[in-house]
């Protein structure tokens, strides 16, 4: 299993992840020529796609959606309240894209992640060859945002961001996983501390906001384990954090929680990280 951030943040927010055979998208919050750059240095291209989730309908994680649903290569999974919105927002603006999801929506190529019941939170699995997938409810200010487990045989990739908080319901799913994309968005006090409007500032700290340094390495805390090999810490808000206090937070509270952390690689992610990553 290989992870590759194209780009991570406010600016935009995209990953590459390699499952045996399979090429996967996590969100396409950046340039569809971004995207191409950051494939071609790999040697692949996006006709080698089979796979987009989107986790919400945020600019930062939809942006090239646009060019991307004309690949039919791509089969695109989302939420039916993320479908909706997109739909809906684009009735005026663009009745082209209006159309090419109508019709991937009828031959299946688009996918709706279903919940395990009208009224619950939680999501049903579901397998795509030696793939399975869990899908998890998140809290941000989206009509229905995700995130997602990928399983490979007695592997798995756990991915979350844009997220308020994270449901302690979901520690038991997403613990001992081989590695972590944890959104580890902000500092509170230098949040509050920017020219950031207050609204906003209150926003970012509700429940469906961002997830702060501190309650996510106490997420980490909770469920890390001896398989654990890989953390990267995600969408760092440029103007409201500092890597060296999202390690400092870490530190901090996994020594509390008295973490063994030896072999772990612990990834800050810059805005457009370049490294690959293998589990």
């Amino acid at each position: 299993m290989k992870i590759n951030v194209f780009s991570s943040g406010s600016a935009g927010n995209s990953t590459l992840i390699e499952i045996a055979d399979k090429k996967i998208l996590v969100d396409a919050g950046i340039s569809k020529k971004m995207i191409e750059e950051n494939l071609n240095k790999k040697g692949l291209s996006i006709n080698d796609i089979s796979m987009l989730f989107i986790t919400h309908e945020h600019e930062d994680h939809i942006r090239s959606l646009q060019a991307l649903i004309k690949y039919d290569n791509i089969t695109i999974f989302l939420t039916k309240g993320t479908y909706d919105y997109i739909f809906n927002s684009y009735k005026v603006k663009n009745a082209n894209l209006l159309k090419k999801l109508e019709e991937r929506l009828t031959q299946g190529t688009i996918k709706i992640l279903s919940k395990i019941g009208d009224n619950s939170i939680f999501y049903k699995s579901f397998e795509i060859d030696n793939l399975k997938i869990d899908v998890l409810p998140t809290f941000h200010d989206a009509s229905e945002s995700v995130g997602f487990i990928f399983h490979e045989n007695d592997k798995k990739i756990v991915y979350i961001t844009d997220t308020g908080y994270v449901h302690q319901s979901l520690y038991e799913l997403i613990s001992n996983a081989d590695a972590y994309i944890l959104e580890s968005n902000h500092d509170p006090e230098i949040l509050m501390h920017s020219n950031r409007p207050y609204n906003l500032k209150i926003r970012i700290l509700s429940n469906h906001g961002h997830l702060s340094n501190e309650d996510s390495m106490v997420t980490l805390a909770h469920v890390m384990g001896n398989k654990t090999k890989l953390v990267m810490h995600a969408h760092i808000s440029q103007e409201c954090n500092l890597g060296q206090i999202v390690e400092m937070t870490r530190k901090k509270v996994l020594d509390e929680y008295a973490i063994d952390t030896e072999g772990i690689d612990f990834v800050v992610l810059n805005p457009y990280p370049s490294k690959e990553y293998e589990v």
